[in-house]
């Protein structure tokens, strides 16, 4: 089926030209356009239902997910997106929560009740096909750490800059997580790719007509 996921990591200004900052107006526009085009947000939950049972979609469902769990995402992203109707979903690092300008504890648990959805984006932000020894911690423990911790379900998980292999696979199924989000330039989600789901990465330089054309529907 059809569901474009498009990846955001920070909503400000960059101090260092980072491409994962995506300035507040750019955000905007890039927001009211999907909203001006029809776009619903979905869950990850209702995708992976609609993938599994057939449940039904919004004629054009969109999911939109940050990655890391920065301070931007509640302080800048969130009240754009209230502005239009738009929930998302953040992946936590568990080491990130609290620490420097990343989210706290209670920024996090506003966002899901605000209909967000909070996964998991490992202990401490590792490239997991590098770190066999660590998987069992940084993809299972950090789902059962970030529950206890946050107080809020966390039923997917986000590959640390998109890399896994088949023994991360098998402990993001080991951990009971119902998806996993990976990297890619499609908008088609199915059973076959059901942990590793399509996202587009937004970054700074792309230009308001290139992030449409990453839209199936306009």
């Amino acid at each position: 089926m059809t569901a474009p996921i498009l990846l955001y990591h920070h909503i400000g200004i960059s101090q260092k030209d980072s491409p994962y900052y995506i300035s507040p107006d750019e955000f905007d526009r890039q927001m009211n356009l999907l909203h001006k085009w029809g776009y619903k947000t979905i869950t990850v939950e209702q995708l992976v239902e609609a993938i599994h049972h057939g449940a039904q979609l919004p004629a054009k469902p969109i999911l939109l997910t940050f990655d890391d769990g920065g301070e931007t995402v509640y302080t800048d992203a969130f009240p754009i997106m209230q502005k239009y109707g738009f929930t998302g979903t953040v992946y936590t690092v568990y080491n990130f929560v609290e620490a420097g300008l990343f989210m706290d504890r209670d920024q996090i648990r506003e966002l899901h009740s605000a209909g967000w959805e909070i996964g998991s984006h490992s202990v401490s932000h590792l490239d997991l096909t590098t770190r066999p020894g660590k998987q069992m911690d940084e993809i299972v423990n950090s789902r059962w750490r970030l529950q206890s911790y946050l107080d809020v379900p966390i039923r997917s998980f986000a590959y640390p800059f998109g890399a896994y292999d088949k023994d991360s696979l098998y402990f993001v199924h080991y951990a009971g997580y119902i998806a996993a989000m990976g990297l890619g330039d499609e908008s088609v989600q199915g059973r076959e790719n059901l942990f590793y789901l399509y996202r587009q990465s937004i970054t700074a330089d792309l230009t308001l007509e290139s992030f449409s054309q990453l839209l199936p529907w306009q």
